[in-house]
């Protein structure tokens, strides 16, 4: 008895909050309901597909039924349940309880992120025999359809860190409303793909046969993606509950320079476009960024002393990738400079890449440092820096969308203009006749360097800590 309770508990190298969290969730009454449903609907689906399977699309029928069934239970009602996954501690005040346990802020959230992905994964295992059922109904891509349910078993993985990694932010807004609102536009979709229209199913499936080289690359990019969004989702919740001393600044932005970079530099090797592979810089580079404008300023001496050892040029490595805003400044601007030092190559060497996309990249980073600069501005004080920032950047989506249906409403009345100093608005102006695009590049870069001006002169505090901290450091430990 004693060796059978050995086999089946769980092993001591396994994360002990992967333990906690997975014994518990496969208990609650949540994870029992879902499954069960899922089983008794699909069983349900599937003896009422069997009684009409002399119908040409059964088969069709069943796989788009098993996929919506699967996607609804593992991309809505799983990622929703990471909603309270940090908060519910933080509200306990159990957090440094389980620092006391000597358990790092990452362990933490990562093993509460892989518990929920581990319970996904018994409701993709607990689907695959259903396909295997479907298989006998005939004209089944089986092998695309199975790259398929991996693909949403990802997407699903992402979205758990997405709504685990925010759980840890106080306000409800980015941490409740945001998931459920994302949930909502998830349900269009895949009742769109699966539900109402067969033809979207197809064409969805037919990607997954690898056909051509291009959607292969397509799709291993959109895997590095998925994990790379999850990476930094986990790193965003474990920074929030993290002490100060603790920080992945550091890996952090060496590891997105790495690839933004390769991203960036895909072009030399493969026939993508350069709107592609800007873009997909972009998606890498946006993270990161907001990341590093809304991070704690503190400077712990253990953090400095790596940089510090190597002399001169370790402290000036360190004014990059050190944690907090003031560095993160700095960082951005050394990103920026990465895409601007792209597009300048694509532009000589392609014809895809237009003016608008260029503006588009401009606007963005414009769009980030306004937002830290009128942090810094107007609520310096304020501890809330990450929903700050958020609030900043949705104003002006908000300020734009106000300004746009006026101009809808009032033909005559154009007024987005005057407005150009948000840079917002340079997303919908360069769609206008009032600016030539040279001109809106103008106005792009003078947002870009007057904001960030703005925030680069409140950070001169930070500066002389940073310093500071240096100068603790033991003599015998530096060069």
């Amino acid at each position: 008895m004693a060796s059978i309770k050995h086999i089946v508990d769980f092993s001591d190298k396994l994360n002990p909050m992967l333990v906690k969290e997975l014994r518990q969730g496969l208990r609650g009454i949540g994870f029992v309901i879902l499954f069960i449903a899922l089983q008794a609907v699909l069983g349900f689906i599937l003896l009422i597909t069997a009684s009409i399977a002399s119908h040409e699309n059964a088969g069709h029928l069943l796989s788009r039924t098993i996929f919506f069934l699967f996607s609804f239970a593992v991309l809505i009602v799983q990622p929703l349940r990471g909603i309270s996954a940090l908060s519910s501690e933080i509200k306990g005040n159990t957090i440094d309880l389980l620092c006391l346990t000597r358990l790092s802020a990452w362990r933490i959230t990562f093993g509460k992120w892989i518990s929920l992905v581990s319970q996904s994964a018994l409701l993709l295992a607990a689907v695959i025999p259903y396909l295997v059922l479907r298989y006998f109904f005939g004209d089944m891509q089986i092998f695309s359809e199975l790259i398929f349910l991996l693909m949403i078993f990802l997407i699903s993985a992402t979205l758990t860190a997405f709504t685990v990694g925010f759980s840890s932010i106080k306000t409800n807004i980015f941490r409740v409303l945001l998931p459920i609102l994302g949930g909502m536009c998830i349900f269009r979709c895949i009742w769109q793909i699966f539900i109402g229209n067969r033809y979207s199913y197809q064409e969805v499936v037919q990607i997954f046969s690898f056909s051509n080289s291009s959607s292969l690359l397509g799709v291993i990019a959109f895997i590095v993606m998925c994990i790379y969004a999850g990476w930094m989702c986990l790193h965003i919740g474990s920074a929030k509950i993290a002490p100060v001393a603790e920080s992945h600044s550091v890996l952090q932005r060496s590891i997105s320079l790495l690839m933004i970079t390769a991203a960036l530099a895909t072009a030399l090797i493969t026939t993508a476009s350069a709107f592609t592979l800007i873009m997909l810089g972009m998606f890498l580079a946006i993270p990161i960024c907001i990341i590093c404008l809304t991070e704690n300023p503190y400077l712990a001496p253990s953090i400095a002393e790596p940089f510090v050892r190597k002399g001169i040029a370790g402290r000036l490595l360190g004014r990059f990738l050190y944690p907090g805003w003031a560095t993160g400044l700095l960082f951005v601007m050394v990103v920026f400079a990465l895409l601007q030092g792209a597009m300048f190559y694509y532009s000589k060497t392609q014809t895809s890449l237009d003016d608008g996309v260029q503006i588009n990249v401009n606007a963005v980073f414009a769009m980030l440092f306004f937002s830290i600069a009128m942090t810094r501005l107007l609520v310096r004080k304020h501890q809330n820096r990450f929903g700050l920032f958020i609030l900043f950047l949705s104003t002006q989506f908000l300020i734009l969308a106000i300004t746009f249906v006026c101009e809808e409403f009032f033909h005559q009345f154009e007024i987005m203009h005057y407005f150009c100093w948000i840079p917002a608005t340079l997303l919908i102006l360069k769609e206008g006749t009032i600016f030539s695009p040279e001109t809106l590049k103008l106005i792009a870069w003078l947002n870009i360097g007057g904001y960030f001006l703005i925030a680069l002169s409140t950070s001169l505090p930070i500066w002389r800590q940073i310093s500071e901290t240096e100068k603790q450091i033991p003599s015998d430990k530096q060069i």
